[in-house]
């Protein structure tokens, strides 16, 4: 499976905005609509080798500021060796490629990122969506 295929597998997304958060469900509306904007914003985007590696301090604190969207998942999943129970992004409009902070409940964010570079687009019809909600 490719890392584009598998958000939206998810079971849960959670949106963060300045540290606080909304829970949307599988069930929840909102929830497709934000795998349908997600999905668009992923057309024709690769996987590229990262050079980000989370450090769980360092990005819990970070989610304390700005937008992050977070992917969870019912069981742990694995692509390239590297697995995951939660997939964490940074959302930025000028964001033309990100990491993907991946989860562990032992260990938190920590370890290899995932990158996904969005060949030529950006985040921004995703951000704006995400102000919406």
């Amino acid at each position: 499976m490719q890392l584009q295929q598998v958000f939206s597998e998810a079971d849960e997304i959670v949106i963060y905005r300045d540290g606080e958060n909304v829970v949307y469900g599988s069930g929840d509306g909102q929830f497709k609509n934000i795998c349908a904007e997600w999905d668009d914003m992923l057309k024709g985007s690769v996987v590229m080798p990262a050079f980000g590696v989370s450090i769980n301090s360092y990005t819990v604190n970070a989610m304390k500021s700005g937008v992050w969207v977070e992917f969870g998942f019912s069981r742990s999943r694995e692509i390239n060796g590297m697995p995951f129970e939660k997939l964490l992004v940074e959302v930025k409009p000028s964001y033309m490629g990100f990491n993907v902070n991946r989860y562990m409940s032992e260990c938190g964010y920590v370890g290899r990122c995932f990158y996904i570079d969005l060949r030529g687009g950006n985040m921004g019809a995703f951000s704006d969506f995400l102000a919406k909600l």
